[in-house]
């Protein structure tokens, strides 16, 4: 039986690694990462939310219309930025782009940038209620100039929130008031929301 020479081990050795990577690529293009974490995709128009809701200090459900009542988060409407921009920076070129969206009747193309994948079910106004903030899930989205994913957003990451491990600490308190009893003097938590399969996915 012959020897494997240096040489052919190497070559095996390289040959082993290019399989591993390129098996590894495949993997990752069919069974892609639940999470869009770092998500910035560029928009067809350059919203600040730094300057609206950061310098401006307009409140999330100003534009975002529904949040409080909807399941969903609605995209603003061209409607709706033109309650402000039929006078405020029309010499713009983007605002300008703006109205002419408004005059023809056309919504503008946003790049959705937080999605969940069609099996979850994530109801807003449950969250909302509950006093879970915008903050919590978007990041600050008053400092951010261009909009990104700011959270996992994975089934594990929202499991943590339910199991009490991340929830904010005013959501806490609340439910520590209406049911004590999830709550042991240690701070060690029972399931503060509902962890079971049919809660978010139907």
């Amino acid at each position: 039986m012959s020897r494997i020479s240096s040489g052919q081990k190497k070559t095996l050795l390289v040959l082993a690694i290019l399989v591993m990577v390129v098996g590894g690529g495949a993997v990752q293009l069919f069974y892609p990462s639940a999470s869009n974490q770092g998500y910035a995709p560029e928009q067809p128009i350059p919203f600040s939310h730094k300057l609206h809701a950061g310098d401006n200090k307009m409140a999330c459900a100003y534009c975002h219309v529904g949040i409080e009542k909807s399941r969903h988060a609605s995209v603003p409407s061209v409607n709706v930025c033109m309650n402000c921009h039929t006078v405020v920076k029309t010499d713009s070129p983007w605002i300008q782009k703006i109205q002419k969206h408004f005059r023809e009747g056309t919504p503008i193309e946003w790049v959705r940038v937080h999605e969940l994948p069609d099996f979850a079910y994530f109801p807003h106004k449950r969250h909302v209620a509950k006093g879970v903030s915008c903050e919590t899930c978007h990041g600050d989205v008053r400092k951010m100039e261009k909009v990104y994913q700011y959270a996992p957003l994975n089934m594990g990451w929202c499991m943590d929130c339910h199991r009490g491990v991340t929830t904010p600490r005013n959501v806490l308190a609340e439910i520590a008031k209406e049911r004590p009893e999830v709550m042991d003097s240690s701070l060690n938590h029972k399931p503060v929301a509902s962890i079971q399969c049919a809660a978010c996915h139907h």
